[in-house]
């Protein structure tokens, strides 16, 4: 059972990561045919400042996962919906194994932004 969850969680990630950097290389395509020229490009630091960026966009969206099964947002959609659905420890485990995803796919991704700094891209 471990071994089945550890293969899925590296099976999203890896998904994950291949995303961010078809996001980055479609950016660079539309910069390259815009106009700009590549050279400065990578000078500049293009991917390591969008891979960054990307970092903390998915910390942001694992943390708002996560605090989206905490008490506060709980009691927070019941006034506002003004429904009887109660919180519960279940629920906040839920958000937080979904949020863990996010958190360990950021923490991918900045060991990467880490890795092309490094190398000057």
């Amino acid at each position: 059972m471990a071994h089945s969850n550890l293969c899925m969680w590296t099976i999203w990630i890896l998904r994950g990561n291949l995303v961010v950097w078809s996001v980055n290389a479609l950016f660079l395509v539309i910069l390259v045919i815009s106009g700009s020229i590549l050279s400065s490009l990578i000078s500049s630091g293009y991917f390591s400042k969008m891979t960054l960026l990307e970092t903390g966009i998915c910390f942001l969206v694992g943390g708002a996962i996560a605090f989206s099964g905490s008490v506060s947002s709980s009691k927070t959609k019941e006034f506002i919906r003004k429904s009887d659905e109660q919180w519960s420890i279940d629920k906040l485990r839920k958000s937080e194994k979904r949020a863990n995803k996010y958190i360990a796919l950021a923490i991918l991704l900045f060991v990467e932004a880490l890795a092309v700094s490094f190398f000057g891209m």
